[in-house]
């Protein structure tokens, strides 16, 4: 099977650079998967797992948000925020779940504006995806 490059980089360190045979992520409006010679594309990442298959096997990652670059058979997963998911705690990504839950259900005293609501709304997509990345490993 034919590789590219991928990398994924935060804005505090770079987590990955390799070759891969085929990496899967969450884009803005819904997954989506790349192999080599896709055309170039320049995407919103959405919160959510990140599956990057190698020839060795795959590794999986909860991204937070940020952009995904396609270009030269090279992909750059510029993430606002990155973890391995075999780094989560059960736990912990429960109780954020829960936190996240509250917000959406918490009652205002005057309506949010759409960019509130966005941003709680992701708040709890990102938990429940850490959440469901524990419970798989």
């Amino acid at each position: 099977m034919t590789t590219f490059q991928c990398r994924i980089v935060t804005p505090s360190s770079a987590l990955l650079d390799e070759e891969v045979q085929y990496v899967s992520f969450q884009s803005f409006d819904g997954q989506q998967g790349v192999m080599r010679g896709a055309s170039p594309f320049l995407s919103k990442l959405g919160g959510g797992t990140c599956r990057i298959d190698t020839a060795t096997g795959s590794t999986q990652y909860v991204l937070n948000g940020g952009f995904a670059q396609m270009n030269n058979n090279t992909l750059v997963l510029l993430a606002d925020g990155a973890e391995l998911t075999t780094s989560i705690n059960a736990e912990d990504a429960q109780k954020r779940v829960d936190l996240a839950d509250a917000k959406v259900n918490a009652p205002n005293d005057k309506p949010l504006t759409l960019a509130q609501r966005e941003a709680i709304e992701n708040e709890q997509s990102l938990a429940r995806a850490r959440l469901a990345a524990s419970r798989r490993r």
